[in-house]
């Protein structure tokens, strides 16, 4: 994977965490979801009434503390604010029986480690 650039290692690891969900029963709903400038969602992916806003992070190495520590405050604060524009555009989104969970997928050597509701 050393001679992957910067985008294909994102787009392979998107790939690869796509398909890890699928195996779990998700459907993707949306890829690389955009909200302006304010931000951008990898996946967001739903299981019934379980929607998944997720985001992806592959690594060549744990060098600077992995995934979970490359997620800032700021970053947060990003992420939410693209998944109320998601769910404020989708009115079907929009019910009391619909759980909203952020998610991290952090890809390293291919091996796959889900870190289900990381903001709590």
């Amino acid at each position: 994977m050393g001679s992957l650039n910067n985008r294909e290692l994102g787009s392979r690891g998107e790939d690869l965490a796509a398909d890890f969900l699928r195996n779990k029963g998700f459907e993707c709903v949306e890829r690389n979801y955009r909200f302006g400038r304010y931000g951008e969602i990898d996946i967001i992916a739903r299981r019934g009434d379980l929607v998944v806003f997720a985001e992806v992070k592959n690594r060549r190495s744990q060098r600077h503390g992995g995934a979970l520590y490359s997620i800032s405050a700021r970053k947060k604060r990003s992420l939410k604010t693209t998944a109320r524009a998601f769910i404020a555009g989708r009115p079907e989104y929009d019910r009391p029986e619909i759980t909203f969970r952020f998610d991290l997928i952090a890809i390293s050597d291919d091996a796959v480690d889900w870190i289900e509701d990381m903001f709590r």
